[in-house]
C-alpha cells in the first residue's frame, strides 16, 4: 500500500519533521477557545471558536458505520443544486473500522473521493467496485502508487461539478519523496458525479486550485508557489462558466496577463489549501498559519480586493491534536454552511507515525469548528 501521508504539506514537512517531534504545542481544548482580538486601522475582530456538532456526529458516524469512507483529508465543500454539497476529499481510507475505534491494517487506501450530503444522507463516490475501491480519478495510464492526483477546489458550471486536480509523482522510496508535476481540472455529472473528463492545463510551477470563488464575469482561482520552507500564494481567474475552455489570466504587477510565469506573489505564509469567500463586508481568507513550522493555528486575513493586500492577520482556533507525531493542516472555510456571524471552518489531522492513523480512527479524519466573529470599526481591542 502507498504511503497514507498528505504531499500538499510539502518538503517543509520532511524539512521540520525533527523540530515538530522536539517541541510541537499542545494547543488548546477542542470544545471552546478563549475569544482572540486583532486590531487593524479599520477593524477590530474578536472570536471564539466550539466544535460544530452536527458535521462532527454525522461524519463519525458515517465512517464508523457505513463501511465505506472512513477517513480522508482536504475536505473541500461545494454547493450543488437542489441543496446537495459535494465534499471533495484527496487521501482517502475506505472499508470499516474495529469496534476499538481501529482501522483494519488491510483498509483500502485512494487517493481522491467525493462524499454527497444530502438531506442528511451522505453517499460515497470513488472508482472501482464497493468491495475494491479505486481513486475516483486516476492519471491515465499510470500507476497509482507512483502517479496520482489529489483533489483541489471546485466549482459548479452548468450541469457540471469542476475539481482541479493536483497531479504529483514519486521521486524515491521515501514517504516525501514527490514532486508536483502539473493541473488539470475534472468535470462530473451533476446527477451522478460520473467522470466525464481530464483537462489538462500548460504544464507550470504554480499548484492551481487552492482556493476558488465565483465574482461576476469571472471565476477566480488562487494557487500556491511551494518552495517548501516558503509558500506564495498567486491568483489566476477565467470567464464563468469557461474553466475548461476560456484563456486563463493570471495577475502579474502590472496587471492581468496571459503568461503564468509572470503571475505575482500576492502574500507568503499560507497552506496549499486555504478558502477565499466574502465575509461581512470584506474578502477574508482562512489558512493555517504556514509562517510557523507545521502550526497549530489556524487564522484569517482580511481584504477589500480579491487581489490582495490581505492583512489584519487573527488567530481563529489552535488544533489541540497537534502533539508529538501527530499534526493538523490545510485548515479553509466553507461560507456555505456557516450561520450568521460564524465561520464554518475544518482543517485535517494526520501523523508521521503510520501506526497512529490505524490505531485510532480520529487520527486520520477532518474536524469541523464554528468560529462566531465580531467585528466593528474601533481601532483597538481594549
Amino acid at each position: 500500500m502507498t504511503s497514507h501521508k498528505r504531499a500538499r504539506i510539502g518538503g517543509l514537512a520532511a524539512a521540520a519533521l525533527g523540530m515538530l517531534l522536539a517541541g510541537a504545542g499542545a494547543g488548546v481544548p477542542a470544545e471552546a477557545v478563549a475569544p482572540s482580538c486583532s486590531a487593524s486601522a479599520t477593524e477590530t475582530i474578536s472570536t471564539t471558536a466550539t466544535v460544530n456538532r452536527p458535521l462532527t456526529t454525522q461524519f463519525a458516524r458515517y465512517g464508523d458505520n457505513a463501511g465505506r469512507w472512513t477517513g480522508a483529508d482536504s475536505a473541500y465543500s461545494v454547493k450543488l443544486p437542489g441543496g446537495r454539497i459535494a465534499w471533495l476529499y484527496s487521501d482517502t481510507f475506505m472499508g470499516t473500522v474495529n469496534a476499538d475505534h481501529s482501522r483494519p491494517a488491510d483498509s483500502p487506501f485512494i487517493h481522491n473521493s467525493i462524499v454527497i450530503r444530502e438531506s442528511g444522507t451522505l453517499t460515497t463516490y470513488t472508482g472501482g467496485t464497493t468491495t475494491a475501491p479505486e481513486s475516483l480519478v486516476r492519471v491515465p495510464g499510470s500507476d497509482e502508487n507512483q502517479d496520482w492526483y489529489w483533489f483541489g477546489d471546485g466549482t459548479v458550471e452548468g450541469k457540471h461539478l469542476r475539481v482541479t486536480l493536483l497531479e504529483f509523482r514519486k521521486t524515491g522510496t521515501q514517504p516525501f519523496d514527490f514532486a508536483f508535476e502539473r493541473t488539470a481540472i475534472a468535470s462530473f455529472s451533476l446527477s451522478d458525479m460520473h467522470l466525464e473528463g481530464i483537462t489538462d492545463r500548460p504544464e507550470g510551477a504554480l499548484q492551481w486550485g487552492s482556493a476558488i470563488y465565483e465574482d461576476g464575469p469571472y471565476t477566480y482561482v488562487y494557487g500556491v508557489e511551494d518552495l517548501q520552507t516558503r509558500k506564495y500564494l498567486h491568483l489566476a481567474r477565467a470567464l464563468s462558466g469557461q474553466l475548461t475552455t476560456g484563456t486563463w489570466q493570471y495577475l502579474g504587477e502590472s496587471g492581468w496577463v496571459t503568461d503564468e510565469a509572470s503571475s505575482k506573489r500576492i502574500m507568503d505564509g499560507v497552506s496549499n489549501e486555504i478558502s477565499v469567500t466574502k465575509f461581512k463586508g470584506r474578502f477574508t481568507l482562512v489558512t493555517g498559519d504556514a509562517t510557523e513550522v507545521l502550526s497549530s493555528k489556524i487564522v484569517m486575513y482580511r481584504s477589500d480586493s480579491l487581489e490582495g493586500p490581505f492583512d489584519n492577520k487573527t488567530l481563529l482556533y489552535q488544533t489541540p491534536e497537534t502533539n508529538g507525531n501527530v499534526f493538523t493542516y490545510n485548515a479553509k472555510a466553507h461560507p456555505e454552511l456557516g450561520t450568521g456571524g460564524a465561520l464554518l471552518i475544518t482543517y485535517n489531522v494526520n501523523s508521521f507515525d503510520t501506526s497512529d492513523v490505524y490505531s485510532n480512527v480520529d487520527n486520520y479524519r477532518p474536524r469541523y469548528i464554528d468560529v462566531d466573529v465580531r467585528i466593528n470599526d474601533a481601532h483597538s481591542c481594549g
